[in-house]
């Protein structure tokens, strides 16, 4: 977060960006970066018990209702706008379980952003600034990882690459930008398909490590196959090693990107 705000302040410094976008922007990915760290760290200050589901969708709802009333291309868009901007962070934060997964794919999402808002110098420049500091932690997140994000590092991708689009004010290219997202919604849908009661994996390890050091589809207690979007992959094309899941879904998230942009007339 530091090194954005450094960057952001030096590029309205030499008057590359506009202040006001720029830190409203700042702001956004500030905000809700922090409503992820209170999320990394309840266990140590709320006695390991879970935070009432309003009391983190509150604040995330006001946070991104007052950038869509600020952004938004007119009044009737700012309902869709806060929810793509709430929808965009809780999709980059749906892609964890596995090294480099989060990482690579957000840098791969925010690549395609690049090429989708090339046309708007404020939103070219603050997501060209994003891509740099995400670069630079996918190389320490990558297998094996040497740092994790946690919710406090998704919320802020997400979040980020929802606010360069939504600086734009066109609409066409926000619903571009969330159909780059449609794997992490498949994620979504095969994890309140398989396992509703605990959608987040922390009751039960997303897979099973095989002897082999290979991952596997995980079995519940009543027998039954759960899994996600990864996990699927592993359903389909069997046990697979940890980095070569991850480069699979890495594929996949560039393939659906390509066909977007190609469908969007960006490529």
């Amino acid at each position: 977060m530091v090194p954005l705000w450094v960057i952001g302040a030096a590029g309205i410094a030499l008057g590359w960006i506009p202040w006001m976008e720029t830190i409203s922007w700042l702001a956004l990915l500030s905000l809700f970066s922090a409503i992820g760290f209170l999320d990394d760290t309840k266990n140590k200050w709320m006695a390991s018990k879970n935070i009432p589901w309003m009391a983190r969708a509150m604040p995330i709802a006001v946070v991104s209702l007052a950038f869509a009333w600020a952004y938004a291309p007119a009044w009737i868009w700012v309902v869709p706008v806060a929810l793509l901007v709430a929808g965009l962070a809780s999709f980059q934060n749906t892609f964890a379980g596995l090294n480099g997964w989060q990482a690579g794919s957000g840098l791969i999402v925010a690549t395609a952003v690049l090429v989708l808002v090339h046309a708007h110098p404020t939103s070219f420049l603050l997501d060209l600034v994003l891509l740099g500091c995400m670069a630079g932690f996918w190389y320490w997140n990558h297998y094996p990882a040497r740092c994790l994000e946690g919710d406090s590092g998704t919320l802020l991708v997400g979040s980020a690459i929802a606010g360069v689009l939504v600086l734009t004010q066109d609409v066409f290219l926000m619903a571009a930008g969330f159909l780059l997202f449609l794997p992490h919604i498949v994620d979504l849908v095969f994890k309140y398909a398989t396992h509703p009661q605990d959608v987040t994996q922390r009751k039960l390890r997303p897979y099973q490590l095989l002897k082999d050091g290979r991952l596997a589809v995980q079995v519940n207690e009543q027998g039954k196959q759960q899994f996600d979007f990864a996990g699927f992959w592993l359903k389909v094309l069997g046990p697979m090693r940890e980095p070569h899941v991850v480069l699979l879904l890495w594929a996949i998230t560039a393939l659906n990107a390509i066909v977007v942009l190609y469908a969007f007339g960006k490529i």
